[in-house]
C-alpha cells in the first residue's frame, strides 16, 4: 500500500516498506567504481553475478509506473532521501544556479557512504568552493586539450608501449590486472610526477583507505596516516609537469588540503582505467565500431599522437562505455529551501538521489539504452539530454572530465594504431546483443594482435 506523508497541506508520496527494503537492497549494493584494493575481484564477480544494477534499473522503471512521475521520497526513519524518476526532474536539479539544489551534502542528512560519488571522503570543515576552484584550474575543466596535453601525451605514449611491450603483437592475453597496473603507473605520472611511477604502495594504500571501505581499527588508521605522509612528500616536491606543480603555482595558494584534493584526482585515474579498459572490451566485441575507429587512426599522418580532438570518434566511444557502465552510481544534489514537484512540496534539506544507470539505460526515452552506440556522442542525441550524465553534471559535474578523456583517449589511440584486439573472454558482449548492464572487468580478457597494414 502507498504511505503519505503530510507537508503543510500538501502530500509527499514516500515509498512503501516493501519498496524501501527493495531499494536497499539493490541501492546500496557495492559498487565497483575501483578497479583494484581488497576484495576487488570477488565485488566485481559478486555484483556482475547478481544482476544488481539491472535489478536497480528494473526497480526504478516498475516504481515510476506504480507511485507516477514523482519525485519519491524513501521511507528511511531520519533521512530525506528523495529519488527523481523523471528525466525532466533531473535536468531541473542539475540545471540549477541559484544555488536551491546544492552539491554541497550536509553531514546531518546522514547519506550512506554507499550513495556517496566520490572514492576518497571530503575532510570535515573542507571550503568546496575555493576546492573546486583548484580543481577548476589545475585540471583545466572548460578545455578539450589540457595545457599540458603535450608531456602529459608523450607519457602516455610511454606507458601504452610499455604495456604492448616486444612480444604483444604474437597476441599475449591481457587482463584487467595488467592493464590497470600500467594505467596506474600513468596516473601516477601526471598527478605526482615521474617519481611516483613505481610507487604501487600508493596506490594499495589509497585503496585500503577508500569511503566505503573505511574501517575504524588501527591498522586502517595507519595505513591513512602512511598514505597522507608519502602524499604529502610529493605535494611539497610539486614536480613540474605534474598537477601536483601546477597545484602549488596556484595564485590564491594550495587549498587547505591538498593532500585529499590530490587524493580525489588519483582515484579519478583509477575509474578512467576501468572506463579505457570497458572501452577496449566493447570495440573487440564490436568489430564494426572498432573498424570505424582504426579507420580513424589510419589517416593520422606518420607518428602524430592522437589526442581527442584528432580521434572524435574514439573519444565517443569512451562516452558511450562510461554511459553504459558509469563510473558513479548516483549524483547527489540537496534542498535548500522547500521545493514543489508536480503539484507535491519536498521539504528543505532533502537530499535528491539521482540513479545514474536509470537515466542512462531508460528504455522508455532511449532507443540505444542497452545497444554500444558511440555515433549519439557525435549526431546530437546525447550532448543535448541533460539527463545522460556519465561524468555528473551541473556545478557538481566532473572537473576533470576532459583531462579523462584525453587519457583514455589517448591511451587507446596508442594501442589501436598498430594492434587490434579480440575478445577471449568477454562475458555477454557480442555484435548485435544488448549490452549487460553489469561487467566483470576482472573476468574479461583480451588478446592485442597486429592489425593488417593498409597495403597488406
Amino acid at each position: 500500500m502507498t504511505r503519505h506523508r503530510a507537508v503543510g497541506e500538501i502530500r509527499v508520496q514516500e515509498t512503501s516498506v516493501p519498496d524501501t527494503v527493495r531499494l536497499g537492497g539493490t541501492l546500496l549494493v557495492p559498487w565497483p567504481v575501483r578497479g583494484q584494493g581488497p576484495g576487488g575481484s570477488r565485488l566485481a564477480a559478486l555484483t556482475a553475478r547478481l544482476g544488481a544494477d539491472r535489478r536497480l534499473v528494473r526497480l526504478l522503471a516498475h516504481l515510476r509506473r506504480r507511485y507516477g512521475p514523482g519525485p519519491l521520497r524513501l521511507a528511511v526513519p531520519g533521512r530525506r532521501l528523495v529519488l527523481p524518476l523523471l528525466r525532466e526532474d533531473v535536468r531541473r536539479l542539475l540545471a540549477d544556479s541559484s544555488g536551491r539544489f546544492t552539491p554541497a551534502i550536509d553531514a546531518r542528512a546522514k547519506v550512506p557512504p554507499r550513495l556517496q560519488a566520490h572514492g576518497v571522503p571530503a575532510p570535515a570543515g573542507e571550503d568546496r568552493q575555493r576546492r573546486r576552484r583548484a580543481d577548476e584550474t589545475v585540471l583545466d575543466t572548460y578545455q578539450v586539450v589540457h595545457r599540458l596535453a603535450g608531456p602529459f601525451m608523450v607519457r602516455i605514449y610511454q606507458e601504452a608501449a610499455a604495456l604492448l611491450g616486444g612480444e604483444r603483437s604474437a597476441g599475449r592475453e591481457l587482463t584487467w590486472r595488467e592493464f590497470s597496473a600500467a594505467f596506474g603507473r600513468l596516473g601516477r605520472r601526471l598527478v605526482l610526477g615521474d617519481s611516483a611511477r613505481e610507487d604501487r604502495m600508493l596506490t594499495e594504500l589509497l585503496a585500503r583507505t577508500a569511503t566505503g571501505r573505511r574501517r575504524r581499527g588501527g591498522r586502517e588508521r595507519i595505513a591513512a596516516e602512511v598514505c597522507r605522509r608519502r602524499l604529502r612528500g610529493y605535494v611539497e616536491r610539486a614536480e613540474a609537469d605534474s598537477l601536483v606543480g601546477e597545484l602549488s603555482r596556484l595564485p590564491e595558494g594550495m587549498p587547505g588540503d591538498p593532500v585529499s584534493q590530490v587524493s580525489r584526482w588519483l582515484a579519478g585515474f583509477e575509474a578512467t582505467a576501468l572506463v579505457s579498459y570497458r572501452t577496449l572490451a566493447l570495440l573487440a566485441a564490436h568489430p564494426g565500431h572498432l573498424a570505424r575507429v582504426r579507420g580513424e587512426l589510419s589517416v593520422l599522418p606518420g607518428t602524430a599522437l592522437a589526442g581527442p580532438v584528432a580521434v572524435p570518434y574514439l573519444r565517443a566511444c569512451v562516452l558511450e562505455a562510461a554511459r553504459l557502465w558509469p563510473v558513479a552510481r548516483t549524483v547527489l544534489r540537496q534542498s535548500r529551501g522547500e521545493t514543489v514537484w508536480h503539484g507535491r512540496t519536498v521539504p528543505a534539506g532533502s537530499v535528491f538521489v539521482i540513479v545514474v544507470p536509470f537515466f542512462n539505460r531508460d528504455r522508455e526515452a532511449l532507443a540505444h539504452a542497452d545497444r554500444f552506440a558511440p555515433e549519439v556522442w557525435l549526431d546530437g542525441r546525447a550532448v543535448p539530454d541533460e539527463a545522460v550524465v556519465p561524468f555528473g553534471g551541473g556545478a557538481g559535474r566532473c572537473a576533470g572530465e576532459n583531462l579523462a578523456l584525453l587519457a583514455a583517449t589517448t591511451f587507446l589511440a596508442a594501442l589501436l594504431r598498430r594492434h587490434e584486439p579480440l575478445p577471449i573472454r568477454s562475458p555477454r558482449l557480442g555484435e548485435g546483443r544488448p549490452v549487460p548492464y553489469g561487467l566483470d572487468h576482472f573476468a574479461t580478457r583480451l588478446t592485442l594482435v597486429a592489425a593488417p597494414t593498409p597495403n597488406r
